[in-house]
């Protein structure tokens, strides 16, 4: 007799296990279950959720295990999905359980525990008190061991264990997700409105609790107990029950996400030229009904938003989906605001900054096809919608596409698969395209639309290259040139905004021994430890591994009280211009201003409803928001972003520079940028000033060429990690051999030496990697994975640990 056998991938993250393992389907599921379900299945001595890959016909069942239960009412996982996550997996070097729990929100990720069940029948007598106890609480149904002593006291656990020894209790596994669906009480009524009439007539004088209850329920129709203050049990809601008026009832909730900034442009706007014949780029593209990538080139301010709302237009009067991807939190409200005014609840909103229970129901909305756009920062590119169009990353360039944790996936690479995969048309815009984008362009694996002119037809600001050492010569050892001081003043004189920009947070980078030389380094990392100020005093911080100590002027090497701070961050530019201009309104946007859900979005609510005159921040006041009254903007140091010891630092200080500059004069306010820096000659700063980004690619895209780095290659990063130095050490170099005596035979591999990482340690963790440079990665995904394994099994039992990040230099 024929059986219904599905390979299910099991909840267990270990490479040994990382294939599907054989069940047969019970006839109760055996024409439901469908690839993408979550299943519970007995794996060995252990009880594990899986996810089903292929349903197949078999002969026999015999010698499998069966199915113990099917989680989902429908698949979480649609096709389409799980062949990405097969995808992610291969082309990541990762495990299937990696990929899919990158695809799936962590809400849907099972918990269980043990509880003990009676099994001994209703005619078994207790022997003493304390059995007596233990059998009725047991007959009310499976209890945990905590749950039964706490109940029973301690001596429930020696009857426990004789009863399951003798069969009188059996143990059981119970299970559920993570984060299960919230529900609330609700009454309604039961008889018809002129009922209810007469009865709140009738409780007016002697009852005014039900009498309102009952003036509420006529008015709503169902009313949320909560909402009124009450619960099932209480009298007012017990007597109304009573008297046949009303019944209680459960209901889902669906969790939205906070409320959102919303904005007062539900019209569409009036296109310029250029926006149109973008738009007709598109257009055709998605007629085509074919995968294809349209690269848009569109300066800071040109109405790239507006393009995206008519492209959605288009996808929703075909009946499709779209996704709608974005660099970074901060910029999700503001943009979510604009999209809702203007397609009100077919838009859903899927990030990191959401609840587990937000995520879960956002997942099941879009799923259930209840929304039909998706917004969202990296991970929303697996979002499960039914027929995908479109796919919009804003912001193409932006580093915060790709994840440092294990699967490190770049979410880009991840759309262009999915946009080929399922036929969808990919957008990619950016006032400052990668190089990787332009070179697809130059290859014709994508079209290029261009922006050149702002949409309000305002130029683009003029930018004030200061040299600072000019400001040193002059006598002026502030934070603030003249220049940028005098831009700021007259911009709140004037009632318009300004942001100073600043890609450091903290007070200052380091202390500095007068005495010695001496800098605090922290204990468990490489790397000096940053001075932070607050109300209740001053601290010392690694941004690393989050160690925090005491600030002291005493130098612990030496003795003396010489400890100085040095380098700037935006908690000192926020003090200094404090006390400058104690009637300034500030607002500071970084890491430690937003640690607290909501934070981004109330920050920029505030100073777009003009709360602050200066907004004082990192990358992330630099990256796609509109603030429309800021006529200035301020760079404190361009250098910072320069002086990292990265091949991009040239290009992510051009992107940074241009978008952080293109925030002034956005509106029908003419908008200037200053920008402070000891190299006003850098290609890269001067280049930016001029908003010339051609010149800028032309010299940056000849560097990378001659030097051999993406976008005209590929770059993988082996890491090994251990408390051990020569342990680390030893396992890059194992690594660097392995893959040389594998590489003979692939000239398309280049293995550069093991070398330390940029910073050596970090949590206690000896850090030593090989960077290895290839054309394309299947092409050499066997040699490297092959000498991946044979490391890395020698690096767990040693306690190591080691990582392959590939494509690694994709930016």
């Amino acid at each position: 007799m024929s059986a219904v056998v599905v390979e299910v991938v099991v909840d267990v993250r270990s490479r040994a296990l990382d294939r599907t393992f054989d069940y047969f389907v019970p006839d109760v599921w055996a024409d439901v279950i469908q690839p993408g379900h979550r299943v519970f299945v007995s794996f060995g001595k252990q009880y594990r959720q899986a996810y089903v890959i292929r349903k197949r016909e078999a002969d026999s069942a015999q010698g499998l295990k069966p199915v113990l239960e099917l989680l989902d009412e429908f698949p979480v996982l649609p096709p389409t999905l799980l062949a990405l996550c097969d995808w992610v997996r291969q082309r990541y070097g990762c495990t299937w359980v990696d990929a899919i729990q990158a695809a799936l929100p962590a809400a849907f990720r099972m918990q269980q525990r043990r509880v003990y069940a009676w099994s001994g029948g209703a005619q078994w007598e207790p022997g003493d008190a304390v059995e007596e106890k233990v059998w009725r609480v047991l007959r009310g149904g499976p209890l945990s061991f905590h749950q039964l002593t706490a109940r029973c006291g301690a001596d429930a656990a020696w009857v426990l264990e004789r009863w399951i020894r003798t069969g009188l209790v059996r143990e059981q596994v119970a299970h559920k997700d993570q984060t299960g669906a919230q529900t609330e009480f609700v009454l309604r009524p039961v008889v018809d409105a002129a009922a209810l009439c007469d009865a709140l007539a009738a409780r007016r004088q002697r009852a005014p609790r039900q009498a309102s209850v009952l003036a509420q329920l006529l008015d709503a129709g169902e009313l949320p107990l909560k909402a009124v203050g009450m619960r099932p049990s209480s009298p007012a809601v017990q007597a109304l029950r009573q008297a046949g008026l009303v019944a209680v009832a459960e209901r889902q909730v669906h969790r939205s996400p906070q409320p959102m900034v919303t904005e007062d442009r539900t019209r569409e706007q009036p296109l310029t030229v250029w926006q149109a014949r973008a738009l007709d780029q598109i257009r055709d593209a998605i007629a085509a009904n074919r995968p294809s990538t349209v690269v848009v080139h569109g300066v800071t301010g040109s109405g790239k938003t507006e393009l995206y709302m008519r492209a959605l237009d288009i996808v929703l009067q075909r009946g499709g989906n779209a996704i709608v991807l974005v660099p970074e939190i901060a910029l999700t409200p503001q943009l979510v605001g604009r999209f809702t005014a203007r397609f009100g609840q077919r838009v859903a909103v899927l990030h990191s900054a959401l609840s587990n229970g937000e995520k879960r129901d956002e997942w099941l909305r879009i799923r259930r096809g209840d929304a039909d756009i998706v917004i969202g920062a990296r991970s929303a590119v697996f979002a499960p919608v039914r027929s995908l169009q479109l796919i919009i990353i804003d912001e193409e360039h932006e580093p915060s596409y790709k994840q440092d944790e294990t699967p490190r996936y770049d979410a880009r690479d991840v759309a262009e698969q999915r946009a080929q995969a399922e036929g969808a048309v990919l957008v990619c815009g950016s006032a400052t395209p990668s190089l990787r984008a332009l070179e697809r362009v130059a290859a014709g694996e994508a079209r290029l639309a261009t922006l050149p002119q702002r949409a309000n037809g305002q130029p683009l600001p003029p930018v004030l290259v200061v040299d600072m050492r000019e400001e040193l010569k002059a006598g002026n050892r502030s934070l603030f040139s003249r220049a940028l001081l005098s831009g700021l003043e007259e911009a709140v004189a004037a009632g318009r905004q300004a942001i100073l920009f600043l890609n450091r947070r903290g007070y200052a980078s380091f202390l500095l021994c007068r005495a010695c030389g001496q800098v605090p380094e922290c204990p468990n990392c490489d790397i000096s430890l940053t001075l932070h100020r607050g109300r209740h005093g001053d601290w010392l911080r690694c941004h690393y591994c989050g160690y925090t100590e005491n600030h002291s002027e005493t130098c612990p090497a030496c003795g003396e009280l010489a400890l100085r701070p040095h380098g700037v961050g935006t908690q000192q530019v926020e003090q200094v211009l404090h006390e400058q201009f104690p009637d300034w309104r500030l607002l500071r946007m970084d890491v430690d201003t937003t640690r607290r859900k909501g934070m981004h979005q109330s920050i920029v609510s505030q100073f777009l409803n003009g709360a602050a005159d200066v907004l004082i921040g990192t990358q992330m006041v630099a990256k796609g928001l509109d603030f429309p009254n800021v006529s200035f903007v301020g760079v404190i140091s361009a250098d910072t972003m320069l002086a990292v010891p990265d091949y991009r630092a040239s290009e992510r200080t051009f992107q940074l520079l241009t978008q952080v500059a293109g925030r002034a004069g956005r509106a029908d306010v003419p908008g200037r940028t200053v920008v402070q820096t000891y190299q006003p000659d850098h290609y890269a700063i001067t280049a930016a000033a001029r908003h010339d980004f051609n010149t800028f690619y032309q010299t940056e895209r000849r560097l990378r060429e001659a030097f051999g780095y993406p976008p005209f290659c590929e770059l993988a990063v082996f890491m090994a990690s251990h408390r051990e130095r020569s342990y680390a050490e030893g396992a890059a170099r194992r690594f660097e051999r392995e893959l040389r005596r594998r590489a003979d035979a692939n000239p398309q591999l280049t293995v550069l030496p093991a070398v330390p990482a940029g910073v050596e340690r970090v949590e206690d963790q000896y850090r030593f990697q090989v960077v290895v440079k290839y054309s394309q990665w299947f092409d050499v995904r066997s040699p490297i994975l092959s000498a991946f394994h044979v490391v890395d099994d020698k690096m767990r039992p040693l306690g190591g640990f080691c990582s392959l990040d590939v494509n690694a230099g994709r930016i």
